[in-house]
């Protein structure tokens, strides 16, 4: 049905997919009217999207910066960048909107198309009351290199909404590279969160960065009952200490299992499998 409905709107002209956003916003059909606008870049809808951004009405504003999110254009069978700069400017002006719906879809854009300027903005809505800005704020900062966005994820990394907790966790530990004492600190923290989801990212997280004192916590969590997460982060940390519980796992593993379980599996299993033992579990000097 989604798709019968998607490829019904790629019919439809920019008029008319504007107009079905703005009757439909906040609906399902409004959102597939966005995205089909956001793969049609050119300098005509761009001065529409320009226009729509200045307008007075709330959600005239809140479509434009939706589609400038995004704004792409097909080149050589491939969707590329459209006006990256000019949208870049739409959504920073969007992040002092003084409607929420408005700041959201300027948050969002600033996740896709980053822009060093829009940091300090970022941040103070990072403190915002509602848990979906917080959350779209998190999201954003994952794409993002500045030492003050690692600050912003640290901090949401312990925020009271668990999808919050979850989004940044994994900024921090899989989006990222970055291995300093402080994102270690959070991500071990978050080993004890109540949400299995902030659990399984911080795991994967102390994995990547080769934190060897994780291997207890993962022997006694690599039961039939664990989930992708043990299994990224046992291949991540490819400690051979970790063959026989994979391996008893692999043993007992329920036949409600999945292809791609087995297959996360097996790469634990090689990737453990082939790495020497670590002589006094060494750690990088950011533990």
């Amino acid at each position: 049905m989604k798709r019968l409905a998607r490829n019904r709107l790629k019919s439809f002209s920019v008029d008319r997919l504007l107009r079905h956003a703005l009757r439909h916003w906040h609906a399902q059909e409004g959102w597939r009217a966005v995205e089909v606008l956001q793969r049609r870049g050119s300098p005509a809808l761009l001065a529409r999207i320009e226009t729509l951004s200045d307008s007075p009405r709330v959600r005239r504003r809140a479509v434009g910066m939706s589609i400038a999110a995004q704004l792409m254009r097909r080149e050589q069978g491939r969707d590329v960048l459209f006006a990256e700069q000019q949208t870049q400017q739409l959504l920073l002006r969007g992040l002092s909107d003084p409607h929420h719906d408005v700041v959201r879809a300027a948050v969002a854009g600033l996740g896709q198309r980053p822009h060093g300027a829009s940091v300090q903005g970022l941040l103070r809505l990072s403190t915002h009351a509602d848990s979906k800005m917080r959350w779209q704020v998190a999201v954003a900062l994952g794409s993002y290199e500045e030492p003050e966005a690692i600050e912003g994820l640290i901090r949401l990394a312990t925020d009271t909404s668990a999808e919050v907790r979850d989004w940044a966790t994994f900024g921090l530990g899989t989006l990222r590279d970055d291995d300093t004492p402080e994102i270690r600190e959070a991500l071990r923290a978050n080993l004890q969160d109540r949400d299995e989801d902030v659990r399984g990212e911080a795991l994967v997280g102390l994995a990547r960065r080769g934190d060897h004192d994780i291997v207890d916590v993962l022997i006694t969590q690599l039961t039939p009952e664990c989930h992708l997460y043990e299994l990224d982060a046992a291949e991540a940390l490819a400690d051979p200490r970790l063959v026989e519980p994979l391996q008893a796992l692999s043993r007992s593993a329920p036949p409600s299992w999945t292809a791609i379980w087995q297959t996360h599996l097996d790469e634990a299993l090689a990737a453990c499998s082939n790495q020497s033992v670590p002589v006094g579990t060494e750690r990088s000097s950011a533990s």
